[in-house]
């Protein structure tokens, strides 16, 4: 084991927001986002959702008018008194009125502490392995990361020995994660008291993060310095109410330290968000007076999930090594030199999610000695776990890759009830009478990235030559498309609103749509909403745009779309479709005759101006292009206008500017 520091990867740089990427486990998410039927132990996640009592606690608050307005800046007082109880009760003692702060998550808590704490040209030591978005963190304020290797062979304990060793005049700081992420680890006492003696010898400030304090499997307590009495002015302590009660979405965490401290981190922490959201922060008081017994049931849950991929990477020797994870919901196996890629664990990572459909996080991610390994996050549910290991147990042993193909569609939605049907089924026969006298000719688009753009961009091509109407609502459901190929709306819940509107939807099927051309944008959420819509409407030319992920981790909403846009793509067989090919599921439907295949390939560069290339022509680009979705836009439209018999000299007037 090496016990020297490992030196940082760059030093700080001009501007230090010019170092900063994606986090490398988002950025493993947003990849697997676009391929079909992914199996994700990426991102930590819990699988549980934020519990009932909190968020009717919420609710009500909300209701109340409580949350419409700022709290104080370090957060609302009878939250941080309930800190401060809570904190007593485990043998810390801070004031609530100084020396407690309610922060927008912990990643907030941090940056605060670290702009508060160190200057630019300081360095920031870091173990590693430990959590990757410290980096940023560090980097954001200036200062310079420094790796410190944690001890493997002791289940990646603290190793004083190293730290001092990597303790240099520009030191200023010590930042951990206890219990660590990716590892588990909870670091002992012993060492925890030896790293602290360091610290104070060379007067550095020590920063432990320990948002999984509440998911710890071993008797044997953990290492906390905040508890050290003699260490109080040099510790300051983040802490999170994301993992313990499903609220990773709520942003709401809190850090506690020596009053001189806490004046200084509140100043930055009033300069980037003022105060923590103040639903949070209602959410937070309701998680501290009555989620103890819920963290209880996730905390069981998350040891059976242990024990079952413990079980399961046991059952692969050949392929890892691991030390057993004492605590979070993370295990960090090794990958064995006699695996292929095993020493570059990115692509690794890469070939895992492209082959097998698992997305893991490369532990390269994690500084230099993560390395060869790999991160499962066990939140997840068994089954998730058991899938993604029967899929890696085939990758490993060679088996053919599998195609894993769209999933089977969800169980549709309940019907509705007997009132809604009556007024569906009117508003949808008008919908197809209006269509069958007016007879215009129908562009759909469906899909994820860039559909407003498309439209706005189709609108303006095709209105100077045919008459368009476009889709008036950014979102066509079922009852949304009817009003959108009526051209009426009204509100459901008044009724004399509901009277006018269908007397104006009868109106336009009366007198017929002029319009010559009708782009609708066909919205789903749901498992079989395309059915749905199609049975209102056929296109005769639809254009599908790229998926794009709503949430950090959205692979079931992702996987819904993905099987409606397929019962699209099938109906369109014969009729004119456009599909972006840069989305991977989608490019393996978009098969079918009549099938035009657009992405980013198609904008190329001639004569040092850009291009493009559609159908074999090429088209000379002089409007402002602003992103992917602009591209998409302008390929789709061409691509439409051509179908639909546009002069060619207009496209090349249109797309010059």
């Amino acid at each position: 084991m090496r016990r020297r520091a490992l030196t940082a990867w760059g030093g700080p740089p001009s501007a230090p927001a010019d170092a900063l990427e994606l986090s490398p486990i988002k950025a493993i998410e947003l990849q697997a986002s676009r391929l079909a039927d992914v199996v994700s132990l990426a991102q930590g996640i819990p699988s549980f959702d934020t519990p009932e009592p909190i968020k009717r606690y919420v609710m009500q608050k909300i209701a109340e008018g409580a949350c419409a307005k700022y709290s104080l800046t370090p957060g609302l007082p009878q939250l941080r008194e309930l800190l401060s109880e809570a904190l007593l009760s485990e043998g810390m003692r801070y004031d609530p009125d100084g020396e407690i702060i309610v922060t927008c998550g912990a990643i907030e808590a941090i940056s605060a502490t670290l702009l508060a704490c160190v200057k630019p040209g300081d360095e920031v030591l870091v173990t590693s392995p430990t959590y990757a978005s410290y980096l940023p963190a560090i980097r954001l304020a200036g200062a310079t990361p420094r790796f410190v290797p944690l001890n493997e062979d002791a289940n990646f304990d603290l190793d004083p020995e190293a730290i001092g060793k990597a303790i240099t005049r520009r030191t200023r700081a010590i930042l951990l994660c206890n219990p660590n992420n990716p590892t588990g680890t909870v670091y002992s006492v012993a060492e925890t008291e030896r790293m602290m003696a360091l610290a104070a010898r060379a007067g550095l400030l020590v920063i432990t993060d320990e948002v999984y304090k509440d998911f710890i499997y071993s008797s044997e307590p953990p290492g906390n310095p905040a508890r050290l009495p003699e260490y109080r002015d040099r510790v300051v302590r983040v802490c999170s109410f994301s993992k313990a009660y499903g609220m990773t979405g709520w942003r709401v965490g809190f850090l506690h330290a020596a009053r001189a401290r806490a004046t200084a981190i509140l100043k930055v922490h009033d300069a980037l968000v003022t105060c923590a959201p103040v639903v949070s922060q209602y959410a937070a008081i309701a998680a501290l007076e009555c989620g103890g017994p819920f963290i209880a049931q996730f905390r069981e849950a998350f040891r059976q999930r242990r024990a079952s991929i413990i079980e399961r990477l046991d059952a692969l020797p050949d392929i890892f090594d691991y030390q057993k994870p004492n605590a979070s919901y993370f295990a960090f196996p090794r990958v064995k030199d006699t695996v292929p890629m095993a020493r570059d664990s990115r692509a690794l990572a890469n070939d895992i999610l492209e082959r097998a459909r698992v997305a893991l996080v490369p532990g390269i991610a994690f500084g230099p000695t993560g390395e060869s390994h790999l991160r499962f996050c066990y939140a997840r549910e068994l089954a998730d776990i058991g899938l993604a290991f029967d899929r890696l147990t085939d990758y490993f042993a060679g088996r053919r890759p599998r195609t894993y193909s769209l999933p089977a569609p969800a169980a549709p939605a309940p019907r509705a009830g007997a009132p809604r049907a009556a007024g569906l089924w009117a508003l949808h026969t008008l919908a197809r009478l209006s269509l069958r006298r007016s007879r215009p000719r129908i562009v759909a688009i469906a899909g994820g990235r860039g559909k407003t753009v498309l439209k706005r961009t189709l609108t303006e091509l095709l209105g100077a030559s045919l008459r368009v109407r476009s889709n008036p609502l950014s979102y066509n459901t079922e009852v949304g498309l009817g009003f959108a190929i009526l051209d009426t709306d009204f509100d459901r819940r008044r009724p004399v609103s509901i009277v006018r509107g269908f007397a104006r939807a009868l109106w336009h099927v009366i007198r017929r749509d002029p319009a010559d051309v009708l782009i609708l944008e066909l919205g789903v959420r749901r498992a079989h909403d395309m059915r749905r819509l199609l049975r209102v409407v056929h296109p005769d030319i639809a254009v599908v745009t790229p998926l794009a992920p709503s949430y950090a981790e959205d692979h079931g909403s992702l996987s819904t779309l993905r099987g409606e846009l397929a019962e699209l793509i099938a109906f369109m067989r014969g009729r004119a479709l456009a599909v972006c090919v840069d989305d991977g599921a989608l490019a393996e439907l978009a098969t079918a005759p009549r099938t035009h295949r657009f992405g980013k390939h198609d904008l190329v560069e001639r004569d040092g101006r850009p291009h493009l290339r559609v159908g074999g022509q090429d088209y000379a680009l002089g409007r402002e292009v602003v992103g992917d979705s602009s591209v998409y836009a302008l390929l789709a439209s061409v691509i439409v206008a051509r179908e639909l018999g546009v002069d060619d000299e207009h496209l090349r007037q249109f797309l010059a500017g």
